[in-house]
């Protein structure tokens, strides 16, 4: 009885040249493109970041604007007595029975009006909280896009894991028939029988672990879309572009960098790192968002260096008086005496100077953080395409050619059957580790696209 080797069908499974062919990975970049699209327009983190962006918005107009205000209506100077009694020029004591003549009825409006520059400061703050509300929004979509894209590639990644076990199973079960027979004959021993049923319930429990896991996986996924947990998702896998980024389709076209041990492979599709770095410094959200709290901290910095010029508050107010006495107009001006400067308003000052100057530092720091995510992203990238070059060029031709030479020793008894589970095992893990490699690749990509803040491969 022949064994039945795993080369020939591992060979028609790598990704786009191994997974399921041109077509299902232009399916998959559709299939991703309309879950990312959902994920934009219904994940509650998302339009969270939105309603603050209209909350912000809503918060501009109000900034510019001075206080409301204030009516005023009431008696003015009531006495609480009698009034005393008066002499006459003939020295007889009289009362006064008519009403007081300081006592009215008043009726007033006062309004506050802010020193000069200080309503425009308020409403640029504001105009500037928008802004960052805005890069908020652009951050928590970004990190969105990101998540999915990680949750899909991790699916893609589980199928084909789950797919490879599957064959390995078909392969497992030739074997252990394979060591039945002989051992029936008295070719070989029991123990070749037993060590082929040992690996096959060592493959169901892969199999358990990675059936599992993809469960998690389409749940976190269908978290993100807001849908329910067990709602499914069809086929997925690594789209073409992505792919052809990774590793070219053929192995001829696989070149290195240099002969030296650690070369990257050639042609690869990442722009510079020193552009990527530029790049995200220039319009990463995150750095957005950080540029606009600054501005809004600046804005804050003058309000409170202003925060010594008075404020006028001014005051209109109508007495009617009765008995025929004439009404009154009074009209107010007043303005704070600032005689806690040094302890309240300079103050003030020094904590927003401060808070500017820990932004300018938090920026910097967030620059540097984000120039070494580039780069070590980058990095992981062209360690990933190194890799797969060489499992494309070489480890997965020579541990399938390794595989069929042991396969072909063990039928005619040149090799033990240890040998043939070793170079079995070999293959399964080299191709599961491809296929690992792929989609790792896949997510670093979506993760370096989230910190450029922009698409990197089209």
């Amino acid at each position: 009885m022949a064994l039945l080797p795993l080369t020939t069908a591992a060979a028609q499974e790598r990704s786009h040249a191994d997974t399921a062919g041109t077509n299902s990975t232009v399916a998959a970049s559709s299939a991703l493109e309309v879950l990312v699209r959902q994920s934009v327009a219904v994940n509650p983190a998302v339009q969270a970041a939105q309603r603050r962006v209209d909350a912000a918005r809503a918060r501009v107009l109000p900034a510019g604007l001075p206080p409301d205000p204030t009516l005023m209506a009431g008696i003015v100077n009531l006495p609480l007595g009698r009034m005393p009694s008066t002499v006459s020029a003939s020295g007889t004591a009289t009362s006064s029975s008519g009403p007081d003549p300081m006592t009215m009825h008043m009726i007033g409006i006062s309004q506050t009006l802010p020193y000069p520059g200080k309503l425009s400061l308020r409403r640029e703050e504001a105009e500037r909280e928008v802004d960052a509300a805005r890069a908020s929004l652009d951050v928590a979509t970004r990190q969105v896009i990101r998540d999915v894209k990680d949750a899909y590639y991790e699916l893609a990644f589980l199928d084909q894991a789950l797919s490879i076990v599957d064959r390995n199973r078909d392969v497992l079960a030739s074997f252990v028939r394979v060591t039945e027979t002989r051992y029936s004959v008295g070719v070989s021993g029991q123990q070749d029988v037993l060590k082929a049923s040992v690996e096959a319930t060592r493959l169901s429990e892969t199999a358990v672990t990675l059936t599992e896991q993809r469960r998690a996986e389409i749940a976190r996924l269908n978290a993100l879309l807001n849908r329910p947990t067990d709602t499914p998702v069809e086929h997925p896998a690594i789209p073409t572009s992505v792919a052809r980024a990774a590793v070219p389709v053929s192995a001829g076209e696989i070149r290195f960098a240099s002969a030296a041990l650690g070369a990257r492979a050639a042609d690869s599709p990442l722009p510079p790192l020193a552009e990527l770095q530029e790049t995200a410094v220039r319009q990463s959200p995150e750095i957005r968002e950080h540029e606009a709290m600054i501005a809004a901290q600046a804005a804050r910095l003058q309000l409170a260096q202003k925060e010594v010029l008075p404020d006028f508050d001014l005051s209109l107010q109508y007495g009617q008086r009765g008995g025929g006495l004439p009404d009154m107009v009074t009209a107010l001006v007043s303005v704070p005496l600032p005689v806690f400067k040094g302890r309240k308003q300079n103050q003030l000052v020094t904590g927003a100077d401060a808070e500017l100057a820990a932004l300018h530092a938090e920026h910097t720091a967030k620059v540097n953080q984000i120039q070494a995510e580039v780069a070590r992203l980058v990095s992981e990238l062209e360690r990933s395409r190194a890799q797969l070059a060489l499992y494309v060029k070489a480890l997965l031709p020579q541990s399938r050619a390794s595989l069929a030479s042991a396969t072909d020793s063990y039928q005619v008894s040149r090799v033990d059957f240890l040998t043939v589970l070793d170079n079995q095992a070999t293959v399964f893990n080299y191709e599961t580790e491809y296929f690992r490699v792929l989609s790792d690749f896949a997510k670093n990509l979506a993760e370096l696209e989230r910190v450029v803040g922009k698409e990197i491969i089209q």
